[in-house]
């Protein structure tokens, strides 16, 4: 079945996508289906289908063997195929986040002249405050942007912030209003259900107003049944395997709860993984509308740093003399190989440049 007759039936059941991806794990599925599943749009949903895949995989591996049911070979064979495609395409998810990170990055970020600029305005503050709010006034704006002083304690907050705001297109409907009011076991009971129903998802839940407390009841599902399972209490589905000898031990009923249990450990930890995922791209939103606000006061500071460079000319050479080993040839530009969460490598080299400023041995750099 070609990706076509598909792609509709994705964007509604989850179901039918984890299967596609238990089917493209084993070889058996259209060449669109393969380039779709590839894609920016579905990649890292078809992670998440291979994560709760294999989860289910495992737990139907355990009853089997616990039964002596004759599928016990195949679904061993196809729950290795998916564990493994799973490890694939979770290395293709890491590149694509880290691309993403990368163009998110700030420009200013990734040039040294940027960089430089910042550095003699930290050096010279009163001064490239002063020219900073003149430039800002110049341009009609006010004193600060609107987001100046605010400091999250997490991405929760962030995220909650920018609803308030209005920066996310994310109506706040009375569905999540009594979501919202409910008293924490009552939130729970209904993320319970939303774990065990893999098409019949809380759609509430995903609202960036509900994200932590997603969270905490997935948390307390996880420690709760975990305990129960005599598991430690981690979100995975790659759980310490059964004893089978043990399990043949216990009386019918009590081996099957245990099996039902860990499957249910498996189920809460791909809605983690999924709430996780639900989260960054929020987190990735709000970034994006918060870079849009703020760009005419970053814009009118960078401005009025090219007066700060004409009153400390020789200074900014200095330090621009100091970067050009490290920037691409014949530009300004810092190469992506040479950042690290937003750090420079070599890692001394900003520090040693601000204390070059500090005890006036800049000069020594110009003659380097």
């Amino acid at each position: 079945m070609p990706y076509s007759d598909l792609e509709r039936w994705w964007e509604v059941d989850f179901d039918v996508l984890a299967a596609t991806a238990v089917a493209e794990a084993t070889g058996r599925v259209h060449p669109t289906v393969v380039e779709a599943l590839q894609s920016e749009d579905w990649l890292e949903q078809w992670a998440d289908a291979l994560y709760a895949a294999s989860g289910e995989l495992a737990s139907s591996v355990e009853r089997m063997a616990f039964l002596r049911d004759r599928r016990l070979k195949n679904t061993q064979k196809k729950s290795g195929q998916v564990v493994q495609r799973m490890g694939r395409v979770n290395g293709m998810v890491e590149t694509h986040v880290r691309e993403q990170g990368w163009k998110m990055l700030p420009a200013h970020h990734k040039n040294a002249r940027s960089v430089c600029l910042a550095m003699l305005a930290r050096h010279h503050h009163e001064e490239a405050q002063t020219l900073a709010a003149e430039e800002v006034a110049r341009n009609g704006l006010e004193p600060q942007h609107p987001f100046y002083g605010f400091h999250y304690a997490d991405r929760f907050d962030a995220m909650e912030d920018a609803v308030r705001r209005g920066l996310l297109q994310t109506p706040v409907t009375p569905e999540v209003e009594a979501l919202l009011g409910k008293p924490p076991h009552a939130l729970t009971a209904i993320v319970a259900k939303d774990v065990t129903s893999q098409g019949d998802r809380c759609v509430e839940l995903r609202h960036p107003l509900l994200l932590r407390h997603w969270l905490q009841a997935l948390e307390h599902l996880r420690d709760r049944h975990c305990e129960l399972a005599g598991l430690e209490p981690v979100f995975s589905v790659g759980l310490p395997k059964l004893n089978m000898r043990d399990l043949d031990r216990m009386a019918h009923q009590e081996a099957r709860q245990l099996i039902n249990r860990r499957r249910f450990v498996r189920a809460v930890a791909q809605r983690h993984r999924e709430q996780l995922m639900h989260a960054r791209e929020v987190v990735r939103a709000v970034a994006v509308r918060r870079e849009e606000i703020e760009r005419p006061w970053r814009e009118a500071r960078g401005a009025s740093r090219a007066g700060l460079v004409r009153r400390h000319p020789e200074q900014f050479r200095a330090l621009m003399k100091a970067f050009e080993p490290f920037c691409v040839p014949g530009s300004t530009d810092i190469p992506r190989e040479l950042l690290k969460q937003g750090g420079l490598v070599p890692h001394h080299l900003v520090p040693a440049l601000k204390k070059a400023l500090a005890d006036g041995t800049w000069r020594r750099l110009l003659n380097e």
